[in-house]
């Protein structure tokens, strides 16, 4: 899991696809986070995202460093509330968009019954179960 972390925390942005209805939506993403093994992300509860992922939790993260890159296909599914305040310690700017004031909650997500692909421009190089 460290070798994935690192490289998606390293890209800086990566980009999260659900479906939407009968059409892919893509987007950036910036919260990317590993605890004790586990892959999390995190998204607005308020915004489409967020209700894609609960009508469908199969999701697709993407980061692209260089000419190589990491493909995540995984589960997304509500982590605990434990470590939606590790988030939030390890990144107190996000209080300032998620809080009681204006409503909106932060929905951290754990990646999980997936894979990882690492891959150069020439195609996947290896596949790992997460």
């Amino acid at each position: 899991m460290k070798e994935i972390t690192e490289f998606i925390t390293s890209a800086g942005c990566f980009f999260l696809g659900t479906e939407n209805g009968d059409q892919p939506e893509v987007r950036p993403i910036g919260v990317f986070k590993e605890y004790d093994g586990k892959l999390y992300t995190a998204v607005g509860k308020h915004k489409n995202v967020y209700k894609q992922i609960v009508e469908n939790p199969k999701v697709c993260l993407v980061a692209l460093k260089g000419s190589d890159w990491v493909r995540v296909r995984a589960t997304a599914v509500d982590a605990p509330q434990e470590i939606v305040d590790r988030v939030f310690e390890e990144n107190p700017f996000l209080r300032n968009l998620y809080n009681e004031e204006n409503g909106h909650e932060l929905g951290v997500l754990e990646l999980t019954d997936g894979e990882v692909e690492f891959c150069s421009m020439m195609g996947p190089d290896r596949t790992e179960k997460l």
